[in-house]
């Protein structure tokens, strides 16, 4: 992890938003917050110094109402911390500015807290920045024409007051400077976002024209031979349980599209739903449906997951992973072998899951490794099949923040190995 990043989530933890632009405001906010406190501490320490202890009873009410703020941010309630660090920072601005006398510096504190409100509210919430921009126009107007403060004003010889004016002038730019890299590092994400927004659309476009194509195309197929078979029982007697079983190959081929479809949009549009379930049960249940398949008999199912491990995931896509992925291994299991099996281990190590689909089947050539995850793609025709299913299993995984990778030999068989976050939830068993 970068150092950034470490420094992101000390700041607010794991917080959840909507999107990388709001998260980046959000940032902002923590940071400005941040930067104010540095400030204030600074100006704190200067004042005692020039021997002004009271200023302690200013600066520690103000500096605790930040950190409430920063509190109200991690606690995920961004408007109201955003709400209270604006108007706060105004009112300790004005206190602060009005106790020092001819001050000509004040005006650009005011300028700082105006590029504030305007990065973090933005043009969404404009009832919102109007009030705050007015409150900050009226405290800059009333410290600049008013002869009123809250606290006494200081008394500093001619030669302090410049140095304050330095004081300030150079904090103040600091300070400005350290904004404005924070607004270029919040555009930059918006930028950031639109072009991968952008990109995404494009893959997106790109994947819906080969989507569309090939589904029409795997569709007309098994269609176009229904509707020649169809008649030709009435033609041809004698081959009619020949014509009904490529007649029902035919749905069936239809009906594995059209299941595919639907799991890949599913899993596309569906959020993540969390809940606890038995790891070993569910994949037992998972086989015991598809065993009984023609192609799936003489293979042995070998099942490596303690029976007490539970784990804390999203069910429904585990069992579109795992279903895909045995479903593959009987697509292309070998029989020429006599101990074919499929092998499926996993476990929980530090909060993720480790989950092995391994088979002895008939491998997957090498140049074809690379492509087997791509919408559409069959590296052989033969074994059937929509071409959606390992696309999906990835799309799934992703989907679970997870990762999966591939190892085959051709000839020998294949192993994939997922990854994705999970709690360990076993119980030791009693002895």
């Amino acid at each position: 992890m970068l150092k950034k990043d470490r420094f992101h989530k000390f700041l607010l933890g794991d917080i959840r938003v909507v999107s990388d632009i709001e998260r980046s405001r959000i940032l902002f906010a923590a940071s400005t917050i941040v930067i104010i406190t540095i400030c204030s501490l600074i100006f704190l320490a200067y004042d005692i110094y020039l021997g002004y202890p009271n200023s302690l009873w200013v600066y520690t009410p103000f500096v605790v109402i930040f950190g409430f703020a920063l509190h109200l941010l991690r606690n995920e309630k961004h408007n109201a911390g955003l709400l209270v660090l604006l108007v706060a920072l105004n009112f300790f601005i004005y206190i602060v500015m009005s106790s020092i006398p001819e001050d000509s510096m004040s005006a650009i504190f005011y300028v700082g807290i105006i590029v504030v409100e305007y990065v973090l509210l933005g043009h969404e919430n404009r009832a919102r920045l109007i009030a705050l921009l007015t409150l900050s126009f009226g405290l800059y107007f009333v410290d600049a024409y008013v002869e009123y403060s809250l606290l006494p004003t200081r008394l500093y010889d001619e030669a302090t007051l410049q140095v304050n004016k330095t004081v300030d002038f150079v904090i103040c730019v600091i300070s400005i400077i350290l904004t404005i890299k924070l607004l270029i590092d919040y555009l930059q994400e918006i930028i950031n976002q639109r072009t991968k927004t952008n990109e995404e659309l494009q893959r997106l476009n790109n994947e819906l024209d080969k989507y569309s194509y090939t589904i029409t195309h795997d569709l007309k197929g098994p269609i176009h031979s229904m509707l020649r078979l169809i008649h030709l029982p009435n033609v041809d007697h004698t081959n009619f349980d020949h014509y009904l079983e490529t007649i029902r190959d035919s749905f069936q081929n239809l009906w594995g599209l059209i299941e595919d479809v639907t799991e890949q949009a599913r899993n596309r549009n569906f959020e993540l739903k969390y809940e606890e379930f038995d790891l070993s049960e569910t994949i037992a249940i998972i086989w015991e449906l598809l065993r009984h398949a023609p192609e799936a008999q003489g293979i042995e199912m070998i099942l490596d997951i303690p029976k007490e491990l539970k784990v804390e995931s999203d069910k429904r896509r585990l069992i579109g992973i795992c279903n895909n992925l045995i479903t593959n291994s009987i697509r292309y299991h070998d029989n020429s072998k006599s101990n074919q099996f499929i092998k499926i281990s996993g476990g929980i190590e530090d909060d993720w899951l480790h989950l092995s689909i391994e088979d002895n089947g008939s491998g997957i050539d090498p140049e074809y490794q690379e492509k087997v995850f791509e919408m559409f793609f069959r590296a052989s025709n033969s074994a059937g099949g929509s071409g959606l299913g390992l696309f999906t299993v990835k799309e799934s995984v992703h989907k679970l923040l997870g990762e999966i990778t591939l190892k085959s030999t051709l000839g020998e068989g294949t192993s994939f190995h997922i990854k994705v976050p999970a709690k360990d939830q076993v119980e030791a068993a009693v002895s």
